[in-house]
């Protein structure tokens, strides 16, 4: 709940919870300084116990759609809190998911062209022993002709 929410709730709260002891104060001293008989006086103590219950009544109903209302505003800030966290999650294995294609497909090319380089010196290898074949077999023979 941000401050702005929270400042509001607390003085509408005060505010009525001012009200109403105000009431009940002022009614009580209204009642005991007014000249009346004792029947008088109990039956106005009584109205206005009543008048007063009322207001509290009044005052509960009025906090309790606040507390509602504070309740379902939470609620929908966290669902969408959730979504977001949802949604970058998502982002984030997709994210993760193509960096390993990436990577994979990187040392499949890199694989590929050390077997094309292998290839290509054993065949380099294969030639150079050819040649030394021939030229030894060359040296051979002029050695036999020579003697």
């Amino acid at each position: 709940m941000s401050k702005d929410v929270q400042h509001a709730n607390t003085g509408s709260s005060s505010c009525i919870k001012g009200a109403i002891i105000g009431g009940i104060i002022g009614a009580a001293a209204a009642l005991l300084l007014a000249p009346k008989s004792g029947r008088e006086l109990r039956q106005d103590l009584k109205n206005k116990c009543g008048e007063a219950g009322e207001a509290v009544k009044t005052a509960a109903g009025a906090i309790s759609e606040t507390a509602s209302d504070c309740v379902h505003t939470v609620g929908q800030q966290a669902a969408n809190i959730k979504e977001k966290v949802q949604h970058l999650q998502d982002n984030m294995r997709q994210r993760a998911a193509e960096a390993a294609e990436t990577a994979s497909d990187t040392v499949s090319k890199a694989a590929d062209k050390a077997r094309e380089a292998a290839d290509a010196a054993a065949e380099h290898g294969k030639d150079a022993v050819d040649k030394l074949e021939d030229s030894t077999q060359e040296m051979l023979d002029k050695a036999k002709s020579q003697t």
